[in-house]
């Protein structure tokens, strides 16, 4: 069975816009290379509960983040508020995910 944690690499290939226009910020998804290493570990049950571990925290906070970007919007009314707040709540709520699922395989593997 694949894991399939390992397709958000995938979004790497984004990453390669950074190199063909004048826009740098798509060089941050190169950061989802990372996750390659995903489709070498097979998943099994401790996988799964560190998966869902990482994305119970990130999935909450991407939510307090949208609400108070919309909250936000509604008070200010600048458009341009709705599209950076809601690419920064994803971008931290990644890298919550990120950092939760990496400290848990480091406690697994018992270097932390």
């Amino acid at each position: 069975m694949k894991n399939k944690l390992g397709y958000l690499s995938l979004l790497a290939v984004l990453g390669i816009l950074g190199f063909l226009s004048d826009n740098k910020g798509y060089l941050g998804f190169l950061g989802f290379l990372y996750y390659i290493r995903y489709f070498f570990v097979i998943p099994d049950e401790l996988f799964k509960a560190n998966v869902q571990k990482a994305a119970t925290p990130a999935f909450f906070t991407w939510i307090a983040l949208s609400a108070v970007t919309i909250a936000l919007r509604t008070l200010i009314s600048d458009d341009a508020l709705l599209a950076v707040g809601m690419g920064i709540g994803m971008a931290v709520s990644i890298f919550i995910f990120s950092i939760i699922l990496i400290v848990c395989e480091l406690r697994e593997s018992g270097d932390l």
